[in-house]
C-alpha cells in the first residue's frame, strides 16, 4: 500500500522517481520509508521509481544487511566498492532525460528544514549522475509518513482526554493551594502533571511547561527543580502539556496548552491579550473549513498569515515569537505540515489524514499587566490540535478555552 501512494503521488505530480538515500542514519526518513531496521554503516541508495520496480544500490560488504527487504520494496540490488563504481552505476539507474523530476530529502534553502536530510555534497553527486532536476520529497514525505491511520487517530483522541484531564487537576491543585495559602511553585504543578502521566501510563518526551508571567514570555521554558518560580495570587499561569500513550510506536501525541489568571478577576490587559489570542486561533479553524467548503486547497504558510494578520492587527506584532503550529504524529514534531510562514514557509497541503496543532501565542516579556508598577510580563498561549478529514476539520481537543480560567 506504501509503495502504490507513492506511486500515485509520483505520476499525480510528473515525477520520475523518488532517490532514497542515507549514511549512518542522518536521513531517518529513507529508513521509514525502506521499512529498514538495520541501516549499515555505508552509503546506501534506493531508487523508487514512477514505473518499474524499486533498485537498490549498497556496498558490497552489506548485501547481507540488504537482502531481506520487505516484499513490497523488493528489487534488484546492485553492489558497488569504491566511489566511482557507487557514482557510475547511479548513473545506470537514474534516468538521464532532462525534463525528468527525481524527488529527495532537500528543501530549497531550507524552506522546509524537518526534510533536508540529505547533505550537499551528496546532491552535488546526484546532480552529476543524471540530467534531472532535483526537487524536495517533502509532499512524499507527508503522504508516506504523516497521514495518520485510523487506529492511530484513536490513539490521539484517548491521550488527548488523558492531557486534558491532567490539565484540570493541576489547575484545581494550583487553585486548592492558593485558598488554603499554601506554598505553590511551577515545578510542584509540573511534577503532579508528571506524576498524573505515569498513573494513565503514558509517554512524554520532556516534562511539561509550567510558567508564570515573565516565565511564560519564554515560549520553551520549563521549570525543573533548581530553577522555578513561586505561583501566587495575581500570577498568570500557562500550562503546556503533550504525551501518549505507549500500546504502539505508532501511538500519537495529544499537545495542548492552556492560561489562567491565579485569582477571581483577571486585569483588564491579560484578559484582552488572551482575547486576541484565542481570536487569531479561531480564525485558524474558520479559515481551513472555509477552504474545505468551497472545495479549495489551503497550505499551512497561508492558515498561519491569516493568524499572525489578527494578532498584528490588533497591535502585538512584537509579540510574535513562532509559527502557529507544527505537525503533530508519533513524535512531538512530526513530518507532515507545519502551520507556518513565520520560522519556516510551508507550502505542503493540508490533506487527509495529517494532524497538527493550532497554538498562536503573544509573548510580551516587559509587560506590566496589573498596572501594579512592577512588570511581572506576560505570555499567553492557547494550543488546540487539529485532524483533517475530507472536506473537513476536526478539533479533537475541546472545549475551547474561551476566556482566562479564573483560579480561586
Amino acid at each position: 500500500m506504501k509503495l502504490q501512494k507513492i506511486r500515485n503521488h509520483l505520476r499525480q505530480q510528473n515525477l520520475a522517481g523518488w532517490l532514497l538515500y542515507d549514511f549512518r542514519g542522518q536521513n531517518p526518513i529513507a529508513a521509514s520509508v525502506a521499512r529498514l531496521e538495520s541501516t549499515g554503516t555505508r552509503r546506501w541508495l534506493l531508487w523508487i521509481p514512477a514505473e518499474g520496480e524499486p533498485q537498490w544500490l549498497v556496498h558490497a560488504i552489506e548485501q547481507s544487511t540488504f537482502s531481506s527487504v520487505p516484499p513490497e520494496m523488493a528489487g534488484p540490488l546492485h553492489l558497488y566498492v569504491g566511489w566511482q563504481e557507487l557514482e557510475s552505476k547511479l548513473r545506470t539507474i537514474l534516468p538521464q532525460d532532462p525534463s525528468s523530476r527525481i524527488a529527495m530529502e532537500y528543501s530549497p534553502r531550507g524552506a522546509i528544514p524537518y526534510v533536508s536530510n540529505v547533505d550537499a555534497g551528496t546532491l552535488e553527486m546526484v546532480r552529476t549522475a543524471t540530467d534531472a532536476t532535483i526537487v524536495s520529497s517533502a509532499d512524499l514525505v507527508q503522504i508516506v509518513q504523516a497521514v495518520l491511520t485510523t487506529r492511530q487517530m484513536e490513539s490521539h483522541r484517548r491521550a488527548a482526554a488523558h492531557v486534558l484531564a491532567a490539565k484540570d487537576a493541576a489547575f484545581a491543585f494550583v487553585a486548592q493551594a492558593l485558598a488554603q495559602q499554601q506554598e505553590i511553585t511551577e515545578y510542584n504543578v509540573q511534577q503532579l502533571i508528571v506524576d498524573r502521566f505515569r498513573a494513565a501510563d503514558l509517554d512524554w518526551d520532556h516534562d511539561p511547561i509550567v510558567a508564570v508571567n515573565g516565565n511564560a514570555a519564554l515560549p520553551h521554558y520549563a521549570p525543573s527543580a533548581r530553577q522555578h518560580s513561586s505561583i501566587q495570587a495575581g500570577d498568570v499561569l500557562l500550562i503546556d502539556l503533550w504525551a501518549k500513550e505507549k500500546n504502539s510506536p505508532d501511538d500519537c501525541y495529544a499537545d495542548i496548552t492552556w492560561t489562567a489568571y491565579c485569582g477571581a478577576e483577571p486585569p483588564p490587559t491579560a484578559s484582552r491579550v488572551f482575547s486576541v489570542v484565542a481570536q487569531a486561533r479561531d480564525t485558524a479553524v474558520k479559515v481551513i473549513n472555509s477552504a474545505f467548503e468551497a472545495g479549495k486547497t489551503v497550505h499551512g504558510y497561508e492558515v498561519d498569515d491569516a493568524v499572525s494578520a489578527v494578532i498584528k492587527d490588533a497591535g502585538y506584532a512584537a509579540g510574535i515569537l513562532h509559527r502557529t503550529g507544527h505537525s503533530l504524529g508519533p513524535n512531538t514534531h512530526w513530518n507532515g505540515v507545519n502551520i507556518d510562514n513565520v520560522e519556516t514557509q510551508d507550502r505542503r497541503t493540508l490533506i487527509p489524514g495529517v494532524m497538527f496543532t493550532i497554538e498562536p501565542g503573544i509573548y510580551l516579556p516587559h509587560l506590566d499587566f496589573d498596572n501594579s508598577g512592577r512588570p511581572k510580563g506576560l505570555g499567553i498561549r492557547t494550543e488546540v490540535n487539529c485532524i483533517v478529514h475530507k472536506g473537513r476539520l476536526e478539533v479533537t481537543t475541546l472545549p475551547y478555552q474561551t476566556e482566562l480560567v479564573a483560579l480561586t
